[in-house]
């Protein structure tokens, strides 16, 4: 299993470019804004060697520098020597659970970095109270299970992670397939800047009102996987004593998605949802808080909660 073991953050014009600390990081090449150029510089200059990675959904399958892995034989990757980097701003969940993945089975330590930006690119005003709606990313191809973390969708407690895109929630409780009416939200709380979380909110709330006799919300802080983790636990059990499974959607932050990658990893039965959206290029601007959590491999423990 995997566990955080400390955590740094520093702002990003203040980081070191050029000091040789791994000898490969896992990264998806394409740059679509500010800091994911930024952290493909930082990454050249910190690594021996730059790996791109991407999921495909449809082969069930991660490619690693042009070269594919089913998700069941992972253990084929010669996983490089030498401490590793993983770039959790340009990496989606999928090829963050995968990594995590592979890295646990094969007994490795490593590091996960993430640049938060400055600000996200707003699209429009929308209606009489000129709520703010932010264009970030293009549909997908739908709200899919990540295998192998697949599971019968009945029977299951939804743990919905709050992001800037109520169409992504909207989804998900439009789906046949998946029961929302026994759903959990989180809310990023403290957000990333002071106000933040009330975006979550205005742009979750046409959604949130079809389900809010039935809807029950967590708080953890936007940039904190480590409480994160911990409020996912609270869930597990609480879906455990009911009797049910429990269902991760993890379409926040990308340091809530880390804490779900991690949990699910740790603990292999929960379900795992994701929707396969399309980041817009510019999406977001500048750089703003670098965040550095290393992860430490350790024996599975006797605890089934990790």
């Amino acid at each position: 299993m995997i566990y955080i073991q400390s955590w740094g953050s520093q702002k990003t014009d203040e980081t070191e470019l050029n000091i040789k600390k791994y000898e490969a990081a896992f990264t998806d090449v394409d740059e679509c804004d500010e800091r994911s150029g930024w952290s493909s510089e930082y990454i050249k200059g910190v690594s021996q060697k730059v790996i791109s990675v991407a999921y495909s959904p449809s082969d069930v399958a991660l490619s690693i520098d042009n070269q594919q892995y089913g998700i069941g034989n992972l253990g084929n990757y010669k996983i490089p020597d030498g401490k590793i980097l993983i770039d959790a701003t340009s990496l989606a969940l999928p090829e963050l659970i995968h990594l995590f993945r592979m890295l646990d089975k094969g007994g490795k330590s490593f590091d996960v970095m993430y640049v938060q930006p400055t600000e996200y690119a707003e699209s429009e005003e929308l209606g009489l109270g000129k709520v703010k709606a932010f264009d970030l990313s293009d549909d997908g191809i739908g709200i899919q299970q990540v295998p192998p973390f697949i599971g019968y969708s009945e029977n299951t407690m939804i743990f919905f992670f709050l992001g800037w895109e109520g169409h992504r929630l909207g989804a998900l409780i439009n789906s046949e397939e998946f029961d929302s009416t026994n759903m959990t939200c989180l809310i990023g709380t403290p957000p990333f800047k002071l106000g933040w979380e009330n975006v979550s909110l205005s742009n979750n709330y046409r959604q949130l009102a079809q389900i809010k006799s039935k809807s029950r919300f967590k708080f953890a802080g936007a940039n904190d996987p480590v409480k994160t983790y911990e409020v996912i636990k609270q869930i597990y059990r609480s879906a455990d004593y009911e009797g049910k499974s429990l269902c991760l959607a993890p379409f926040g932050t990308k340091p809530a998605a880390i804490a779900a990658a991690q949990f699910a990893v740790n603990l292999n039965n929960v379900v795992m949802l994701y929707d396969f959206v399309k980041k817009k290029n510019k999406r977001s601007s500048g750089t703003d808080l670098l965040h550095l959590w290393e992860f430490e491999y350790i024996e599975k423990s006797d605890s089934e909660y990790g």
